[in-house]
């Protein structure tokens, strides 16, 4: 560094020192803001389908390992295509993110929140015994259900169908999934909703 002019003159570069200490944190912002693309969703704050999977993937090899309680619940929006075809996607989006935020205020910090499908969501909960899952995904159908959203002279009263499973020695990501799958499916068809809508 040229003491009189506060250049760098290594490398051949004559920017003055604040000039090159802006650019290196205009840098590590692109940096860190690509590293957050890659495992946030695009519409809600949540993690994506991508950092979910690794996470999942992770959590059966820990509960392989080290066993311990961990659940799996798997949660669907009841009938978002009916908004999004009265209403538009906004207000499908506006829905999306509402429960996005609730699904957050209704786990605790060390579990797992992620937007896995366009009206899909997977919560990892940690340190959950079986016999409390099932409840788990009830109180959090009924914390949906409470939402109201007001958007454009309408009133969006989501619900939401949760399914669940536990984590078991040895058990792969994929079944954990499935069976998850599975229970929410059951608990669609039980309040009389078409798995395909």
């Amino acid at each position: 560094m040229d003491q009189k002019t506060g250049t760098m003159s290594a490398l051949g570069s004559t920017k003055p020192l604040s000039a090159l200490e802006r650019e290196n944190n205009q840098l590590k912002a692109r940096v860190a803001e690509l590293e957050r693309l890659v495992v946030c969703d695009t519409l809600t704050p949540l993690f994506n389908r991508r950092h979910f999977m690794e996470e999942l993937d992770r959590w059966c090899w820990r509960a392989h390992r080290y066993g311990g309680e961990y659940g799996l619940l798997f949660v669907d929006v009841d009938n978002l295509k009916n908004v999004n075809d009265s209403l538009g996607h906004q207000a499908g989006d506006i829905l999306l993110l509402a429960i996005a935020k609730a699904l957050m205020g209704a786990v605790r910090r060390s579990d797992l929140v992620a937007r896995v499908g366009g009206d899909e969501f997977a919560i990892l909960l940690d340190n959950i015994p079986e016999a409390e899952l099932a409840g788990k995904a009830e109180r959090i159908g009924k914390a949906i259900g409470k939402l109201s959203i007001d958007h454009a002279g309408a009133t969006l009263k989501p619900s939401v169908s949760a399914g669940f499973a536990p984590f078991e020695p040895g058990v792969k990501p994929s079944e954990l999934l499935l069976r998850a799958d599975r229970s929410m499916y059951a608990a669609k068809q039980a309040k009389g909703i078409s798995p395909l809508i």
